[in-house]
């Protein structure tokens, strides 16, 4: 069965919009390939060996097993090497370059394009090596602090600077929904703490770009207003409507977008200064929803949201300054979520399929390629890693809301809490 596509073809100034056909599993496979550029798939790109580190000093066996389990996960689920077994390594215990005999590490099985390895010097110091294989060379010398985590997270953050130019994810944060208030938690679901303590109902959290805010809304003031605070806690701002106000977005320059009853029957989008202060009104269509909005973070001149305007709630744009109002994405059926990766190549949204459960689906902005990432339970609010290689979301497939995380082809999903949570935004 066919599904609909919105084509978006950029050239001039402009776009233009155009409305077509194609087969879903063409559709799929086409934007599969696509994504195999940006993701490293098994049995293609560069191979990473990641041997044990070696202790230096006695007692601290398990900071050593806590920062080997979790450096290798953070490089499996960075998803730009091929991770090669530990079965397959040499015998030699490598704690430092002296002990590395290269051609232990080039020949079968192991057959290595890169090699990562090092020491723990006590329980909160480490140092940490990458090496070329093939070139015999030496890329990286990392000297690490802090607990076993934080120095898996650091040290596998620098190999994914070095070998791919774009800054790692295993030190950035998310911030969701649970009992009732804001939580931060490590991008793994470690170290999850309350980020809000508002007594009341909070939703929608939405980081900045650059992490250094966090906007919200809260119904302390008995009505559901947007909150804006640092990212130490510090109050910075809000609006002070009694009305309905959701879904906050704030762009690369701190202005806000978000969506409000305030001026009607409707729900309309607003843009506001970064304190919420002198909201402009974007949308005025009559009886119409328009939420759910989000900046295009590579112009910051276009958001997109979900409008039912036209019967069901589909994919808008609109430009930040109230013009050029027009469709992006109308597949039929319900779509939710709007959710643009920082690059500004993909879209993630949520949507029904036209009657089925929700699912995370993925389009591709330049042609309109939409694949389906989900296929487990119901899924919703997708949101981006900083790196634009993964998605967070909430999914009940567990029998109630949890937060997950997977790449962006649909693979690799793993569950990040186990005491329930809704409405993930990743941060740096």
């Amino acid at each position: 069965m066919g599904i609909p596509f919105l084509l978006v073809l950029f050239s001039g100034g402009g776009t233009s919009v155009v409305q077509g056909k194609r087969t879903e599993q063409g559709t799929q496979d086409e934007l599969k390939r696509q994504i195999g550029t940006i993701l490293v798939t098994p049995g293609a790109g560069p191979t990473l060996a990641v041997a044990d580190f070696q202790a230096r000093s006695t007692g601290i066996a398990e900071p050593l097993e806590t920062f080997n389990t979790v450096l290798w996960d953070d490089l499996q689920f960075a998803g730009v090497t091929n991770l090669i077994g530990k079965s397959l390594y040499p015998k030699t215990l490598l704690a430092d370059p002296a002990s590395l005999r290269y051609e232990e590490w080039e020949a079968d099985p192991a057959k290595a394009d890169y090699l990562a390895f090092g020491s723990l010097v006590d329980a909160t110091t480490a140092q940490g090596f990458l090496y070329d294989i093939k070139t015999r060379q030496g890329l990286l010398t990392a000297q690490l602090s802090g607990t076993p985590r934080e120095m898996a997270h650091q040290f596998a953050d620098q190999i994914v600077q070095l070998l791919t130019g774009q800054p790692g994810i295993a030190q950035s944060k998310i911030a969701y929904i649970a009992n009732r208030e804001v939580h931060l938690m490590d991008y793994d679901g470690h170290g999850s703490r309350p980020f809000t303590r508002e007594g009341a109902i909070t939703l929608f959290p939405a980081f900045s770009p650059d992490g250094k805010r966090l906007a919200y809304v809260s119904y302390r003031s008995g009505y559901p207003n947007v909150v804006i605070r640092g990212e130490d806690g510090l109050l910075l701002g809000s609006t002070q409507f009694r009305a309905t106000t959701t879904s906050p977005s704030i762009a690369a320059d701190g202005r806000l977008v978000f969506s409000s009853s305030k001026d009607g029957s409707g729900m309309d989008l607003y843009v506001a200064n970064s304190d919420g202060s002198n909201a402009r009104r974007l949308t005025n269509t009559r009886k119409s929803i328009n939420i759910s909005p989000r900046w295009n973070p590579r112009t910051g001149l276009e958001i997109a949201f979900i409008s039912d305007r036209g019967g069901s709630p589909q994919v808008y744009l609109i430009g930040a300054d109230g013009t050029n109002e027009r469709p992006l994405l109308s597949l039929g059926g319900k779509m939710d979520s709007p959710s643009w990766s920082p690059d500004g190549r993909f879209l993630a949204f949520t949507w029904d399929g036209g009657g089925g459960p929700f699912h995370i689906y993925l389009a591709e902005i330049a042609t309109g390629q939409v694949l389906r990432l989900t296929r487990e339970g119901r899924n919703e609010n997708p949101a981006w890693s900083p790196d634009s290689r993964h998605l967070v979301f909430q999914s009940n497939r567990t029998g109630r809301w949890e937060i997950w995380a997977m790449h962006i082809d649909g693979s690799a999903p793993r569950q990040l809490t186990r005491g329930g949570g809704r409405a993930p935004t990743w941060g740096p």
